[in-house]
């Protein structure tokens, strides 16, 4: 009975941060147990549990007696965010490409493919947005793992659900900009290939702080989805 609770409470869990890390609710947005219950068919205890390792992630947000939110995205945590993995990024494709050899290229390749193809696809933007992102996340896993550092990207995976919010809001404006990351993605792995350090740590740069750099003005149109500086 434990077993089957946990598991119960662990599907509740998986689905609902599937669905505020991708926007599908979106940020601010009143979420009942009741209501949740009743949409996965389950008792208030796993939605309850459920709810609780949400808000230990920062990606809800109970007030007693009041109700339970979906967080705001903040914009110091997600600069926090992006600081802690550029520098990991340099470091962990410096050593990969210090230890890649043949036989470990064809999996990078057909990601890399498969980012191409979705470019290249008729998905809508939303589809394609959210599409692109688990390839992204796919592309940066494998040269992670590759590089025998999966256990750093199993660590950032903690401290990213912010992050992955602000990507996905940023990404929704269309095709050109998605794009643009899979292009970079092409770069950064030549430049690994090629051991080519300086320019390898140049284009991690401007991969990951380029959209958040640009973001502002897509922000002010979303006012409501991002915490005041103010708050605490």
């Amino acid at each position: 009975m434990a077993e089957q609770k946990k598991a119960t409470s662990e599907h509740v869990y998986r689905q609902l941060r599937e669905q505020i890390l991708h926007l599908e609710i979106s940020p601010g947005t009143a979420i009942s147990e009741i209501e949740t219950a009743a949409k996965y068919q389950v008792s208030r205890t796993p939605v309850r549990d459920a709810f609780k390792a949400l808000e230990a992630e920062g990606l809800l947000e109970i007030r007693p007696h009041i109700g339970t939110f979906v967080s705001l995205i903040d914009l110091r945590t997600v600069s926090d965010t992006l600081f802690a993995r550029c520098t990991l990024e340099k470091a962990v494709y410096r050593d990969l490409a210090n230890i890649l050899d043949k036989s470990q290229e064809y999996r990078v390749h057909l990601l890399l493919q498969k980012q191409a193809e979705l470019i290249s696809s008729d998905l809508s933007a939303e589809e394609l947005s959210r599409a692109f992102i688990l390839s992204d996340n796919a592309f940066h896993y494998a040269l992670y793992e590759l590089a025998g550092k999966q256990n750093i990207m199993h660590f950032y995976t903690t401290i990213n659900a912010q992050y992955e919010r602000f990507r996905t809001f940023i990404n929704l404006s269309g095709r050109d900009e998605l794009k643009k990351l899979y292009e970079e993605h092409a770069a950064i792995w030549n430049h690994i290939l090629n051991k080519n350090y300086d320019a390898l740590e140049d284009c991690i740069t401007h991969h990951l702080y380029d959209g958040f750099n640009a973001s502002m003005k897509v922000i002010s149109n979303y006012p409501e989805y991002f915490l005041a500086e103010t708050q605490n």
